[in-house]
C-alpha cells in the first residue's frame, strides 16, 4: 500500500510540474508575442494618421527635390559714393557689374545743381560683397547701408501650400468628373476657380522669391559737390516776379471797379429818376400856388 502512495505522489508532482511549465511557455509566448507587436504600432498608427491627413486635404509626401539645399537670403545695399566726375564713375560701375556677372537693371544720370546718377544693379550673392567693395573705390564713400532678409521658412511654407492645393485641385476634378446634378457642378467649378488664383498667387511668390534670392541688388548713387549758381548783374526772375505780381493787383483792381459799377450804377439811376421826379413834383407845385397868389393880389 505505501508503494502505491508513492506511486501517486510521484505522478501528481509530475503532473504539477508539467501544469507549471506550460503556463511559463504560455506566459514566455504572450510576452514574446507582446513584444514582437510593440514596434509595428506607432507604423500603424502613422498609416492610420497619413490616412486621415490625406482625407482632411494635406499633403502627407516628401518635400519636393526642387526646395532649395542652403538658406535663401535677400541681399540689398544702398552705397552713395562723392566722385569727381559722374559721367566715368558710371560708366566704370557698369563695367564692374558686367565683370561679375551682373547687370544694371535701371540708370538714370542729371545734371541740377551738381551731377548725380542713381543705378540699381543686380549681381551673383557671391559677388555682392566684392562688389560693394569696388564701388567704393570709385570715390569716397559717405553712405552705406546692406541687408539680407531670412525666406527660407516663407519659400518652405508656400511650396507646402502649394503642394496641398494641387492636391485639392485634382479632387475636385475629380467630383467635377461625378457631378450629376448643375447645381453642384457649379460649386465645384467655384471652389476650383478659388483653388487656381491661390495656386498662382502662390507660384508668382515663389517666383519672385527665387529671383530676388538668386541676385542680390546694390542701390548705387553717384554724385558730386553741388556747384554754387553765379549771381547776375540783373536779376531778371526778380523783375519778371514783379511784373506778375503787378499784373495780377491791375487785374484785382479791375475786377474791384467792375463790381462796384455793377451795384452803383442801378443805384445811380434810382437816384436820378427819384431826383427827377423829386424836381418836377416841386415845379408842378409852384407852378399851383403862383396862380393862387395873384389872384389874392
Amino acid at each position: 500500500m505505501k508503494g502505491m502512495r508513492w506511486i501517486v505522489l510521484v505522478l501528481l508532482a509530475g503532473l504539477l510540474l508539467a501544469g507549471c511549465g506550460a503556463a511559463a511557455r504560455e506566459t514566455g509566448g504572450e510576452r514574446m508575442l507582446i513584444g514582437q507587436a510593440s514596434p509595428a504600432a506607432p507604423a500603424a498608427e502613422a498609416k492610420l494618421a497619413a490616412e486621415a491627413d490625406s482625407a482632411a486635404g494635406f499633403s502627407t509626401a516628401e518635400p519636393s527635390t526642387t526646395l532649395p539645399s542652403a538658406r535663401m537670403v535677400i541681399k540689398t545695399a544702398s552705397l552713395s559714393v562723392r566722385v569727381k566726375d559722374v559721367a566715368a564713375a558710371n560708366t566704370r560701375a557698369i563695367q564692374l557689374a558686367e565683370a561679375g556677372g551682373g547687370y544694371v537693371q535701371s540708370s538714370s544720370q542729371w545734371n541740377e545743381g551738381g551731377e548725380r546718377a542713381d543705378l540699381t544693379i543686380r549681381v551673383p550673392p557671391e559677388r555682392f560683397l566684392p562688389l560693394i567693395g569696388d564701388l567704393e573705390k570709385l570715390g569716397a564713400a559717405e553712405a552705406k547701408t546692406i541687408s539680407g532678409e531670412d525666406v527660407t521658412e516663407e519659400y518652405y511654407d508656400l511650396d507646402a501650400r502649394l503642394e496641398n492645393l494641387t492636391q485639392v485641385r485634382s479632387r475636385l476634378f475629380a467630383l467635377l468628373d461625378r457631378a450629376v446634378k448643375v447645381t453642384d457642378a457649379v460649386e465645384v467649378e467655384r471652389e476650383l476657380e478659388r483653388v487656381g488664383g491661390e495656386v498662382n498667387q502662390i507660384k508668382g511668390r515663389m517666383k519672385y522669391l527665387q529671383n530676388m534670392t538668386g541676385l542680390a541688388t546694390v542701390n548705387l548713387s553717384l554724385y558730386t559737390d553741388e556747384k554754387p549758381s553765379a549771381v547776375p548783374f540783373i536779376n531778371w526772375a526778380m523783375i519778371g516776379n514783379g511784373f506778375v505780381i503787378a499784373a495780377r493787383w491791375l487785374v484785382q483792381a479791375l475786377f474791384f471797379i467792375l463790381q462796384a459799377l455793377v451795384v452803383a450804377v442801378p443805384l445811380a439811376a434810382i437816384g436820378c429818376a427819384a431826383a427827377f421826379g423829386i424836381i418836377r413834383l416841386l415845379r408842378w407845385w409852384r407852378g399851383r400856388r403862383s396862380p393862387a397868389k395873384a389872384r389874392k393880389g
